[in-house]
């Protein structure tokens, strides 16, 4: 039997369900009556024979995990797992169960994420929700505010007390979102605190008053882990305003980055020994392009993918939980990372064969989390979000020749990881970091002893990589160099895709960069 049914229990009932309502939602889950029947007795509740019919959820919330918020709208109970382990008992059925769960909440297409420069977007949807009449809140993080729309007009404005940190791994998301569910106190175990007039909008960044331990007192003040933070009072007027689905617009200062200016010293400078199908240069600052051949093409992109895999495996699974490894997961090739079967491994360990090896294992062990349907569903959401219209792809790893982009697509990639998750580059060059808050890395992988298969990571200029290679993609590469000039540094994305000499190609461009602009 395993705990993690009787955990789920006991926690259900400590939370007001009835023994009826938790029957209910573990066969939904996929478990056997019989076994539900022995877990309430090995918990010392005695059952007669439960007729329990499948239904969609609690009744009342729960907490069951130790990172779990439960919100409740109609009969739907929303919730993020970490203890319960997908790879044991009723295995497909419970996977699917959580899946359905996820699904529910994080909708990517609901999330158009904004790249820098972002304002512009900002304003163009809350023009159109205005001229519409629409009910919506805006949260403009630059002015620490939130304001509320009715019809389309401005009714008052509550300040923002915290968020995430800017260009930390817990980084308040900028996008146009919805509200996904609410809860009148929604509860943490990560810290052990409640929040009071939890409102969902993404993933797992909520809008929620100033959270408390079990016995009242408030949390110190500081950054948030990525949540937008407000009085108790100033949640609960949020939170009566907003029903599920009211759209929420959230912008964040990206101008804080003090940019140099690319001048150009020579014009329709020439350019050699390119042997590359398709390649583009671009002015991350400003997303102007600065040279480019066949930049719309559709072409296989291979391990490029695992970017995408690792932007959506942080902000869609709490990577500072673990997964036990079962030989589904694995890939069939030989690799220089390879999980033991039946091993547990912590999400945030697995980024780093992932970005540095472009691990095909780290990779279906990352989607495996919420299952692989569900993840790839939200890689191509977040390629939508992004406006990479030209992009589609059909497995975590890249090794299928129908993950397809364009050297346009990946810039835009590049330039919302550059802003918005700039770390995951610094774990393909290979930085070790040796705790997250309070997770503590390198316990279930051993990184000081991975080996960087990325070119150029010995270089002081490089800020990102990440290399790919199939037969159908030929060889790809996606950079991101600092590129200092007179009037300050500039980042410059350099996509090469289709190459037979990747790093050849590669090396030629950012040179002719280099020469023809100061």
């Amino acid at each position: 039997m395993s705990p993690d049914i009787r955990k789920y229990i006991i926690d259900a009932l400590r939370f007001g369900n009835t023994k009826e309502e938790i029957a209910d939602s573990l066969l939904v889950a996929g478990w056997d009556l019989n076994d539900i029947q022995s877990a309430f007795v090995d918990v010392g509740i005695s059952v007669n024979p439960l007729g329990a019919k499948k239904t969609s959820g609690f009744k009342k919330a729960f907490i069951a995990t130790s990172f779990a918020v439960v919100i409740l709208t109609a009969s739907t109970a929303y919730l993020w797992n970490d203890r319960i382990d997908l790879s044991k008992t009723n295995e497909l059925a419970v996977q699917d169960f959580y899946t359905e769960l996820t699904e529910s909440q994080i909708s990517f297409s609901d999330a158009g994420e904004m790249v820098f420069p972002d304002e512009q977007k900002f304003i163009t949807q809350k023009n159109e929700y205005v001229a519409s009449g629409t009910d919506f809140i805006e949260v403009d993080l630059r002015k620490m505010e939130i304001t509320l729309f009715d019809n389309g007009a401005s009714i008052g404005t509550v300040a923002v007390l915290s968020k995430g940190k800017e260009g930390s791994w817990w980084e308040t998301p900028t996008g146009n979102y919805k509200v996904l569910g609410k809860t009148p106190n929604g509860y943490s175990s990560i810290g052990n605190v409640w929040m009071p007039y939890s409102i969902q909008f993404y993933g797992n960044y909520l809008i929620h008053g100033w959270p408390h331990y079990d016995d009242g007192t408030p949390v110190r003040k500081g950054y948030s882990g990525g949540c937008i933070r407000l009085s108790d009072d100033d949640a609960r007027t949020v939170y009566n305003f907003v029903n599920n689905s009211t759209p929420i617009l959230v912008l964040e200062d990206k101008e804080r980055h003090d940019f140099g200016v690319l001048t150009q010293r020579v014009t329709d400078a020439p350019i050699d020994g390119i042997d590359a199908k398709a390649f583009l240069i671009t002015d991350i600052s400003t997303g102007n392009v600065l040279l480019e051949k066949n930049a719309e093409d559709v072409m296989p992109i291979a391990s490029l993918t695992k970017l995408m895999t690792a932007i959506v495996a942080h902000e869609v699974i709490y990577l500072g939980k673990s997964i036990t490894v079962s030989e589904r997961m694995l890939a069939n090739v030989a690799q220089a990372f390879h999980p033991v079967v039946s091993k547990r491994y912590l999400g945030l360990d697995l980024l780093y064969p992932l970005l540095m090896q472009s691990s095909n294992d780290s990779a279906n062990v990352l989607a495996s989390f919420i299952g692989n349907n569900s993840f790839m569903r939200n890689m191509n959401n977040k390629a939508a979000s992004l406006d990479m219209n030209n992009t589609t792809f059909v497995d975590p790893s890249g090794i299928g020749a129908q993950n397809i982009s364009t050297t346009e697509d990946v810039a835009k990639m590049l330039q919302y990881i550059y802003f918005n998750r700039n770390f995951l580059f610094d774990i393909g060059r290979g930085v070790e970091f040796k705790n997250i808050g309070s997770i503590n890395l390198g316990r279930t992988v051993n990184i000081s002893d991975l080996k960087n298969f990325n070119e150029f990571v010995d270089r002081p200029d490089l800020i990102g990589v990440k290399n790919g290679q199939t037969t159908a993609a030929r060889e790809t590469m996606a950079t991101v160099w600092n590129i200092k000039t007179k009037s300050g540094d500039v980042p410059v994305s350099i996509v090469v895709l289709g190459s037979e000499d990747r790093e050849a190609d590669t090396d030629v461009l950012i040179k002719w960069v280099k020469k023809n602009y100061e």
